[in-house]
């Protein structure tokens, strides 16, 4: 019997030395709307609007139980676009967090055309082909780790 538990207590600690994974299936929208009489207005066609994110409103779990947050897959759009001109109207397109003053980019696209489009993956885990690096990820994980609310700010820089 004795053989038993230590072999029981050896398991037991190899699993809780590794650690274990909880995986919680969360996923956010959020939509930003970036009128045209508005961009139209600024002198440089230049256009942000944010939205607060608090990561303890995502899931049901207590907050202080959360470890770690890893993304899986940020995805982004551009829908509502109503084009009359018929000329190709493009833009360089940001996202960005900002914690305490500090704005961090996420992700920058340059040349962007701005026309009602399906899903755009910026970053899908295991993916050879995501547009961000895995220091934009890491900063990302980072900022969602520390469970503060951030400002998540998109861009429209349009020509």
């Amino acid at each position: 019997m004795k053989k038993l538990s230590i072999l029981f207590l050896a398991l037991l600690f190899v699993a809780c030395d590794e650690g274990i994974t909880i995986s919680i299936p969360v996923s956010s929208t959020y939509s930003f709307t970036m009128p045209s009489a508005e961009v139209n207005a600024q002198d440089d066609n230049l256009f942000s609007v944010s939205e607060t994110v608090d990561v303890t409103q995502l899931v049901d779990e207590d907050a202080d139980a959360i470890e770690s947050i890893k993304l899986n897959k940020l995805t982004y759009q551009v829908s509502g676009y109503d084009n009359t001109s018929g000329n190709v109207v493009t833009m360089e397109f940001k996202i960005q967090t900002r914690i305490n003053g500090n704005v961090t980019d996420i992700l920058v696209v340059s040349d962007l055309p701005v026309a009602n489009s399906g899903q755009l993956v910026a970053f899908e885990d295991g993916s050879a082909t995501s547009q961000l690096t895995s220091a934009q990820v890491a900063s990302l994980e980072t900022i969602m780790d520390n469970k503060t609310p951030f400002e998540l700010i998109v861009s429209g820089d349009f020509s």
